[in-house]
């Protein structure tokens, strides 16, 4: 065995591209060294990222720049205070985005800034395809059921946003993983609770999600009053926000002010193709859906702490829904859903105890489940639609794209200057 994943690692370093979706068969065949046939995988389906080139508007542009400007704070700790002080001009705030702003930091002094797009979007690939293949190592799922829930978990990765806008893909990335760790612990607040300040520290739109795990322990019981106070919590923050306004604290005003900009969607709407907003409405579809099937089947679950997972789900949707109004803010909680839904629904799977020994699907009883699970995987390509565009800022024709060998890929990576950044 050890033999085949030379021959298949000799082969992806010479044609990555072509050889990643054969990775696939020694993944789902559960050959031997699978974790090893996946990390190639995921390195394969993140390689383009390397050759991205950001329109001069793009998020990605302007993070860029921010790298560029910290190359020259030879000292992390001179480059931080000066980062805290507010004295480095960049047009986001990275003071309250430390964590993000290090991984900048870490790469500046490359030039070669596409780097950073590769190493966020092959983190939210492995962060997701982990999740995943963790499920299936631990449960006797299908081949078809792993398949399928594994290229949905790929297709849910928004490749635009995710290699120019690079931090809410990466904070949503770590926090569902964190989410799914918490069927081990059990969403019990103990030391684990600090790995929450990660995706916090790299993207404020995280928090509201993380005061809700911070608050399970009450939530978990599942009154009725309690998945209400969810639903309308949004609403009320709205009513309250001028109060909270003159509480004048730093971050919280900081978060308020934010949260005021994203609820006027007339000034966001122009942004939003079609295809973005089937994949919206897609995922507000598969709330619905997921909150029906908690209620009649999901809640019946014997395994307690899957249970509590299921549970915790729920309120995410139902967070989801109370900002139905407010498209913008709407397009950021589903990033939530769609990952957290298919794991859900494979977890599912994997525990129904009325299957046999192999959990295979079986007829009408199964068919629902997987109908939400391709819902996910079709919303995802829906959304994925931009791919298209990103294709625009890659410096490798198609041809080049399918036959350039893995050195090729990160040889001549194109240097940053700050001529291609427009100032806001």
């Amino acid at each position: 065995m050890f033999l085949v994943f030379l021959m298949f690692f000799g082969v992806f370093l010479l044609f990555p591209i072509i050889t990643t979706p054969f990775l696939l068969i020694p993944i789902v065949y559960r050959f031997r060294y699978s974790r090893y046939y996946l990390m190639l995988f995921v390195i394969g389906i993140s390689l383009i990222a390397l050759r991205y080139i950001p329109y001069f508007t793009d998020d990605g542009a302007y993070h860029f720049k921010a790298a560029y400007l910290y190359q020259f704070y030879d000292n992390i700790f001179d480059w931080f205070k000066n980062l805290m002080l507010k004295n480095i001009p960049t047009e986001y705030g990275y003071y309250n985005y430390p964590l993000f702003a290090l991984l900048l930091y870490i790469f500046s002094k490359t030039g070669t800034y596409s780097l950073i797009s590769f190493t966020v979007i092959m983190i939210v690939y492995f962060l997701y395809t982990k999740i995943i293949y963790n499920i299936y190592q631990k449960y006797n799922i299908s081949k078809f059921l792993f398949l399928l829930s594994l290229l949905t978990m790929v297709a849910i990765v928004n490749v635009r946003y995710t290699t120019s806008g690079m931090r809410y893909s990466l904070a949503v990335s770590i926090l569902v993983y964190l989410f799914y760790k918490e069927i081990d612990n059990g969403f019990k607040v103990n030391k684990t609770i600090y790995f929450y300040l990660m995706p916090v520290l790299i993207h404020s739109g995280t928090v509201i999600f993380v005061l809700i795990r911070l608050m399970f322990p009450w939530l978990k019981d599942m009154k009725i009053y309690k998945k209400l106070t969810v639903l309308f919590s949004l609403p009320l923050l709205i009513q309250l926000s001028p109060v909270l306004q003159h509480l004048n604290i730093n971050y919280l005003s900081f978060l308020l002010e934010k949260f005021d900009v994203y609820q006027n969607t007339a000034t966001f709407i122009s942004l939003f193709r079609t295809s973005d907003l089937y994949n919206v409405y897609i995922g507000v579809f598969i709330c619905f859906l997921y909150i029906f099937f908690y209620h009649t089947n999901f809640r019946f679950q014997t395994n307690h702490k899957v249970d509590l997972f299921f549970s915790f789900v729920l309120y995410i949707c139902l967070l989801t829904l109370s900002v139905l109004p407010f498209l913008t803010i709407l397009d950021r909680f589903v990033w939530f859903i769609y990952p957290l839904v298919t794991i859900s629904m494979v977890l599912h799977l994997a525990n129904d105890k009325s299957k046999a020994e192999k959990i295979r699907f079986k007829g009408y009883n199964n068919l629902p489940l997987y109908i939400v699970l391709s819902l996910c995987f079709i919303g995802g390509m829906i959304g994925n639609k931009k791919f298209f565009d990103f294709l625009k800022f890659v410096d490798f024709n198609t041809f080049d794209i399918l036959t350039k060998n893995v050195f090729e890929y990160f040889s001549d990576l194109h240097h940053f200057s700050i001529n291609e950044v427009r100032r806001r």
